[in-house]
């Protein structure tokens, strides 16, 4: 027996509440990542929302952000709209959650906690692809479903459940921003690399291009040296050719004497 005074929890009403929890976060998640996609498929009509309602026989007074609408979205266009976001296990997913989402609709979800428990995981395995951060949000509805409270309880619960959300929240930012500093170390490192690589190069260019200006200037002199031994040969040439021509002449004079 419960003491006086203290109120013992509607397990029915608690779980009905949980459930519609969970269909408030997936909704809120799901519709800008839905609306993305459903609007580039629809580019060309004036509201993709009101065309997939007609395909699929639906009234459009629900909207896109219906949590039962975007599930059925999801089954409907899973082919050609998310197919490539998502793993092939997770379409059989959504049957299973559009089927809890009608049993809440009409009250009659089971008394299985279990069930209800793997609809929730369901949930979140859907969802954490889309919108990751919402994922403590769901499991603190799954522990609040495991673990139902009372009275002034329930906001000591609650509370408690949002600080475990929020150090998971910050070990994951904290895990990221380690990620982050370390690819910023591996990026530093290669860069330093890179630099030392681009400085050997520059090294050895340099080398080279002294030894192109050594190479050339030795060009330059034999050049040089070239033509002055053309020149000289040259005038030995002539001054050959000016004796010989002597020689003929004197030959001649004398024999013309005789």
């Amino acid at each position: 027996m419960p003491p006086e005074g203290a109120r013992t929890p509607d397990l029915a009403t608690s779980r009905h509440a949980q459930l519609a929890e969970a269909f408030e976060i997936f909704a809120r998640g799901m519709g800008p990542f839905i609306d993305e996609g459903m609007s580039d498929y629809f580019a060309d009509e004036l509201s993709w929302a009101e065309t997939a309602a007609n395909r699929m026989g639906r009234p459009t007074e629900h909207g896109a952000t219906d949590p039962l609408f975007q599930l059925l979205v999801l089954r409907r266009f899973w082919g050609p709209v998310f197919a490539d976001h998502f793993g092939q296990d997770l379409r059989g997913l959504i049957g299973q959650i559009i089927e809890a989402r009608n049993l809440w609709a009409h009250f009659s979800l089971p008394d299985d906690t279990a069930y209800l428990d793997r609809i929730l995981l369901s949930i979140e395995r859907v969802l954490a692809p889309v919108a990751p951060d919402t994922v403590s949000s769901l499991r603190a509805v799954r522990t609040r479903l495991k673990n139902p409270v009372s009275g002034d309880d329930a906001s000591d619960d609650a509370e408690q459940i949002d600080t475990l959300g929020l150090q998971e929240q910050l070990a994951e930012t904290e895990g990221a921003f380690q990620d982050l500093q370390d690819n910023m170390t591996d990026l530093a490192d290669e860069l330093q690399q890179s630099r030392k690589a681009a400085a050997n190069k520059q090294l050895r260019i340099a080398a080279i291009e002294r030894q192109l200006s050594e190479v050339h200037g030795r060009s330059d002199v034999l050049q040089t040296y070239l033509e002055a031994e053309r020149s000289s040969r040259n005038r030995m040439e002539w001054l050959f050719v000016a004796f010989i021509t002597v020689m003929l002449v004197v030959m001649i004079i004398i024999s013309l004497q005789s």
